[in-house]
Order: C-alpha cells, then structure tokens, then sequence
C-alpha cells in the first residue's frame, strides 16, 4: 500500500522541481549555475532535471491540473524576477501539494 504522501514525495515533488527548471531555463533564459544558485541545488541537479533524468514520472499531473500549470508557472516567475520571499515559496508549494493530496484521497493534511 502507498501513501499519498509518499507518492507526492516521489513522483509529484520532483515535477515540479523539473518543471520549474525548465522554465526558469527557456523562459527566462537563466543559466544552469543561476538556476541552482535560486533554488539551491546544485548544477547538477538542474542539469537532470533539464534532460529530463528527473521529475518525469509526476509531470503528467502539471498538464491533466490547469490550476497547478498556472501556480507553477507563477511561482516560477517570483522566482526568476526575485518578488517572493522564501517563506511565501514554501507557502505556494505547501498549498500545491494539499491539493494534490486531496487528489490522491487523503482529506486532511499536516
């Protein structure tokens, strides 16, 4: 039996880690170095997630939830143009994985 939360920690986490990635890469043309620095990771780490040896199991979810598309790719621009704080990225995260969790069934969260 898989929990919800571990299904979002392997697979869903990872997307959208992956899909932040690329888009701080081909939006807004940020090197591989910039995007680790933001996000800190490592170059590493980017360089999987750009050639897509990571984060490729969830990211079916990111196309089937326009709403989650949409708080990513936001999320990705208060990244790039530095207006979040990373207490208001942690917020954004933390609300895109309660509604995945309720998507996977699991009702109440942390």
């Amino acid at each position: 039996m898989q929990f919800p939360c571990e299904i979002i920690v392997r697979d869903v986490l990872p997307s959208f880690k992956a899909f932040i990635v690329k888009e701080l890469n081909h939006t807004y043309k940020l090197s591989q170095s910039k995007i680790a620095e933001k996000l800190g990771i490592t170059q590493a780490s980017v360089s999987y997630y750009l050639h897509g040896e990571r984060g490729i199991i969830g990211s079916e979810l990111i196309q089937k939830y326009p709403q989650v598309k949409e708080k990513l790719l936001a999320l990705t621009e208060a990244i790039a143009t530095k207006s979040a704080t990373p207490d208001s990225l942690v917020n954004e995260i933390c609300g895109l994985c309660t509604m995945m969790h309720e998507e996977f069934g699991c009702k109440k969260t942390h």
